[in-house]
């Protein structure tokens, strides 16, 4: 049934339509007209008329006004000068050429007038009660398509309307999202910045403080180790300057510099989660080994907000978290059976943003969706080569 309405609109869509139509019309009309008895004599007035009339119906979508002066008055014009006439083939012509000028054209004055006209035209051969009927009966032979063809455009239009506004709309809606998911990129990559460079400076105050103790232990006038060592305190110096310098332009106000969380306090993260009702687990698969401060750090963002989406989407349902120690890389699955529900919020889409972006510093890759089981699984694997 879809097929066969599918080929209809197109067959109604292509430009042969309403040729073809005009002609099977006219065919019609003009032998009926040479050959049958509801048309008035001399009847080969009345078939060149009809032809003429079937034939302004090729053009009825592309020229609806005229299309409709030239087939109505056509057939006008026979009931005014050669006589009555009771044909099926006019009154289709008719009821078509209405409804055209009604659903594509744009001059409803012109429309009322070439009414008027053909009303008054089918009483000139006719008087009293009879021309009355006949008057009755053009009319609402002309204004009924026409009104349903007035109808058909402004629903039409409507709809086109409606359709622009969704569209509008749609590109809005799609605007926002693209906004918010560049703003939730800008403040994850400065949350990183911050982090790292906590992580940095740690390193580099090793760094001065190692070569400190280095220089201070030296027994012999080793010139070029000193200068050597003098070089790398200097180094870190200026690189902890430069740092500090560097990301003041991007911390928060207020922001601290208190030390960054490890693998090794997912343990307290799971406990408070456990302490506030929620039913976490927390599996480790694998020799745990020490990785570096950032990846360390990330795996652990990963943990908080994937827990915090599930407590805030799903209280109830338990929730498991894996670590799973891989020889080249550190897979971290968080996991719990609520379904899609995460995918419903707004703020658990922007913190997926905030995570992908973590995992992909490190070239790493991040799985959001739902699981084998039909729950939901966040899923990050960092890179950890050896």
């Amino acid at each position: 049934m879809g097929s066969f309405r599918s080929g209809v609109a197109r067959a109604y869509r292509s430009p042969l339509f309403d040729p073809v139509l005009a002609l099977l019309l006219g065919g019609y009309g003009v032998a009926a007209a040479l050959t049958g008895g509801e048309w008035p004599e001399p009847h080969w007035v009345a078939a060149v008329l009809v032809a003429v009339s079937a034939a302004c119906l090729s053009v009825r979508r592309r020229f609806p006004t005229a299309s409709f002066v030239g087939a109505v008055g056509a057939l006008a014009t026979i009931s005014a000068t050669v006589g009555d006439y009771q044909a099926g083939s006019s009154l289709l012509i008719v009821l078509l050429a209405s409804y055209s000028v009604g659903a594509y054209g744009a001059h409803p004055r012109v429309a009322a007038a070439v009414v008027a006209g053909y009303v008054v035209a089918s009483t000139v051969h006719r008087s009293g009660v009879d021309a009355i009927t006949a008057a009755m009966f053009v009319g609402l032979m002309l204004v009924l398509p026409l009104v349903l063809g007035f109808t058909v455009r402004r629903l039409r239009l409507r709809a086109r309307e409606l359709s622009e506004w969704a569209g509008r709309l749609q590109r809005e809606q799609e605007a926002l999202a693209a906004d918010a998911a560049a703003d939730a990129v800008s403040k994850e990559r400065l949350r990183i910045a911050r982090e790292l460079h906590d992580i940095v400076s740690h390193g580099l105050g090793l760094m001065v403080l190692q070569a400190g103790v280095a220089q201070n232990l030296l027994t012999r006038d080793l010139v070029r180790a000193r200068d050597a060592l003098d070089l790398i305190r200097e180094t870190g110096q200026e690189s902890m300057a430069e740092m500090g310098r560097l990301v003041s332009l991007v911390r928060a106000e207020g922001s601290g510099s208190d030390p960054q969380p490890t693998l090794s306090d997912i343990d307290r993260l799971v406990a408070a989660q456990r302490a506030v009702g929620a039913r976490v687990d927390l599996d480790t698969e694998g020799p745990p080994r020490r990785l570096s401060p950032a990846v360390e750090l990330s795996a652990y963002r990963v943990v908080q907000e994937s827990l915090t989406n599930a407590m805030k989407h799903s209280v109830n349902s338990p929730v498991r978290v894996v670590l799973r120690y891989e020889e080249q890389a550190l897979s971290v699955e968080v996991s719990n059976n609520a379904g899609d529900s995460q995918l419903r919020s707004e703020s658990a889409r922007v913190g997926l943003i905030g995570l992908r972006e973590r995992v992909d510093v490190f070239g790493g890759q991040l799985f959001a969706g739902p699981g084998m089981d039909g729950g939901w699984t966040v899923r990050a694997l960092f890179p950890t080569p050896r």
